[in-house]
């Protein structure tokens, strides 16, 4: 049960940060200008590169952000779920460590522990079984959103060249550039 347990941890921890694939037909669409977004690159925090996306970046772009808008509703009801799996988690392993005692090399087992140990799992696995859906949609959003992380990549990686340990920053038009140490690195 605890190998589920943080495996779902694990499963949702890298969806957090995954990223997916380019729907560009639904974006193109939308009447937004590519003069509208720029890309500003920084190197060190010095601002090194600023070029407007092209329209098959900017639709890439757009896409990442509605797919990422989409995990974060997601994410809220497996957040609160996955706190009450670490809580119940936690419970079981210190459960575990005190229904098994060794005491002059007599191995004890408090079995009335145990009892309750069985009685947080259970809990645990009814937790995770009520909210497997929501598990499952967040993994399978976490995979279109790396591939459309993946896409939009590609397309920008032939502007930023041999520019490494960079910073970025797509901005709307008259949007304020931000501190750069509040920036991702892309390397």
């Amino acid at each position: 049960m605890l190998k589920y347990l943080v495996a779902l941890t694990i499963t949702v921890t890298v969806m957090s940060v995954s990223f997916a694939k380019n729907t560009t037909k639904d974006f193109q669409k939308q009447k937004i200008s590519n003069e509208e977004y720029r890309m500003i690159v920084f190197q060190d925090c010095q601002q090194v590169l600023v070029e407007p996306l092209n329209d098959q970046q900017l639709s890439s772009y757009l896409a990442l952000t509605t797919l990422s808008k989409k995990m974060k509703q997601l994410e809220k009801p497996v957040d609160k779920v996955s706190a009450q799996m670490s809580r119940l988690g936690k419970q079981i392993e210190a459960l575990s460590s005190k229904a098994f005692v060794e005491h002059d090399g007599k191995l004890t087992i408090d079995k009335t522990l145990l009892a309750k140990q069985k009685k947080i799992s259970n809990q645990l696995s009814t937790l995770a079984s009520n909210h497997e859906d929501d598990f499952k949609a967040l993994e399978k959003q976490g995979k279109k959103i790396e591939l459309a992380a993946n896409n939009f990549e590609s397309l920008i990686a032939p502007l930023i060249g041999d520019i490494k340990n960079s910073h970025i920053q797509i901005l709307k038009s008259g949007e304020p550039v931000k501190p750069c140490n509040l920036l991702s690195t892309y390397s």
